[in-house]
This record gives C-alpha cells, structure tokens and sequence, in this order.
C-alpha cells in the first residue's frame, strides 16, 4: 500500500513539473515574440560597388547595389542609394563589396578616364619604352620614377654621347592604357608609360625621346628626394682621367713704339720703331 502511494506521489510530481515547464516555456515564447528581433532598427542602407572598378570609372546603375549596414559601423559619408552616385568618376580603385564614400569620387561633373587623374597644374604625357626602359615590367600605374636621357653633347665631340638624369620623382599615371596595377605578382612587358610632369618638365622630355634614348629607373615609394647629378660620358663609365689641358700662353704687351721724323732734303715722313 505504501509502495502504491509513493509511486503515485512520484507521477504527480512528474506531471506537475512537466506542466510547469511546459507553462514557462509558452512564457518566454510570448516574451519572445512581443520582443523586436535585434538589431532589427539599428541598421540602414548603403550603396556598395558589385565588382572591382578601377580609378577613373564612371559609376553605372550595374555598378551598384545596396545592402544593409550596422548603423553603428555604417560610414558616415556613405550613400543611402545608388542614384546619388550614377555617373560620379572614382578617385581612387574601390573593390568589390566597398562602400561607395564621397572621399572616393571626383567632384560631380568630372569625366571619366585618364583625364580625371591628372593634376590641375601637370599634364600627362606618354613614352615609348622596351621591356628594358619598362624595368622589366616591374613600373606600375603609382610608381614614381626617374628619367634619363642619353643624348650627344652639343659643341663637343658628336661621337662621345653623355647620360644624365633629366626628371626625378616622376609619377607614372598609365601603363599602356591601364590605370591600375594588374592584379598577379608576374611581371608585364609594356609598350607605352604615361607621366605626369609640369609643362616644363614635358618640354623637356619630349625633346630627349626625339634626340636621344630614355631610361626609367624605379624609386622606392617613400622616397622623394631630389638629387644633383651630373652628367656621365666614356670617360667617367671608363674612369679615364683626361688629359690636362695646355696652360694658356701668358699675354706680353708690346712694347711702345717710337716715331722718329726724317727728312731727306724737302721730304718729310715719320718712321715707326
């Protein structure tokens, strides 16, 4: 009998702290589906680029797209939909999946191309290179160089040209119509280098490619400093001393002359001594 009486204590116990949980649990459901999922209001829209686009691209509608953005991580010069930025030229490259930032556009109304790249105050200006004046491939669109021009010295001996450095920290803006690096650590032989140089400085250029041959010598990224150089020819690749020049001959004034007046008989004339 008391056996009995325990075992059905025991179901009772059960039952009632089956319907307790079962009663808790519909609580918290409740709680649940009256409470807004989170984060629900603590996002906005913002306009993202679909695919890489290089510097220079004027952005389209397949360009873009928008997706849904912590506000507290949201940029703040961000764009809430793509037709705020239809037509505007990038800056700078923007890769797939960035946001679209105002810092990243060119002011509305600028073109597309290499023409948005160059500087008010420069002008860009293309040279034909080799794979060897190309440094192998390894100068890229951003790369800041150095020009050197080979040309025969004027009023010297025509035979013997001379090497100098006409333009440093020079900035290449195009690498054969490419304004961006290619993507892939190889190497890439080119035809055409684009620089950006002052009006000036294109003078210059264009009349060493004409008269002579160029030379581009990579810099470090980092490094701008300007530096006198001079001029190199056979002698110095040769470390051939010249000849010392003849000392000019010392200048001897003459000395006075004399004049004397002779007369012979009724003629009269003066003889310089």
């Amino acid at each position: 009998m008391q056996n009995r009486r325990a075992f059905f204590v025991l179901i009772l116990a059960i039952v009632l702290g089956a319907g307790a949980a079962l009663t808790a649990k519909r609580w918290l459901e409740q709680q649940l589906a009256l409470r807004p999922p989170p984060n629900a209001e603590k996002t906005r829209s913002v306009t993202v680029v679909r695919s890489d686009l290089a510097v220079g691209s004027a952005l389209s509608e397949g360009d873009l797209i928008t997706v849904d953005w912590p506000t507290e991580f949201a940029p703040e010069d961000g764009f809430a939909s793509p037709d705020q930025v239809v037509g505007r030229v990038l800056r700078r490259p923007l890769a797939g999946g960035e946001p679209v930032l105002e810092s990243a556009l060119l002011p509305e109304g600028a073109r597309g191309g290499l023409v948005s790249v160059i500087d008010p105050t420069r002008r860009a200006i293309s040279v034909k290179v080799d794979p060897v004046v190309g440094v192998a491939g390894f100068v890229v669109p951003g790369s800041h160089v150095d020009v050197l021009a080979t040309l025969r010295r004027i009023g010297g001996d025509s035979a013997q040209p001379v090497s100098k450095v006409i333009l440093q920290d020079v900035q290449v803006l195009a690498i054969d119509q490419q304004l961006e690096e290619a993507k892939g650590s190889r190497p890439e032989l080119v035809q055409v280098v684009t620089l950006e140089v002052s009006p000036e400085q294109a003078e210059k250029l264009t009349f060493a490619a004409h008269e002579g041959k160029l030379q581009l010598a990579l810099r470090n990224p980092d490094d701008r400093e300007i530096v006198a150089t001079h001029s190199v020819g056979v002698n110095d690749v040769l470390d051939v001393i010249p000849p010392p020049k003849p000392a000019p001959r010392p200048h001897v004034a003459a000395a006075p002359k004399t004049n004397v007046e002779v007369i012979k008989g009724a003629e009269v004339s003066v003889e310089s001594f």
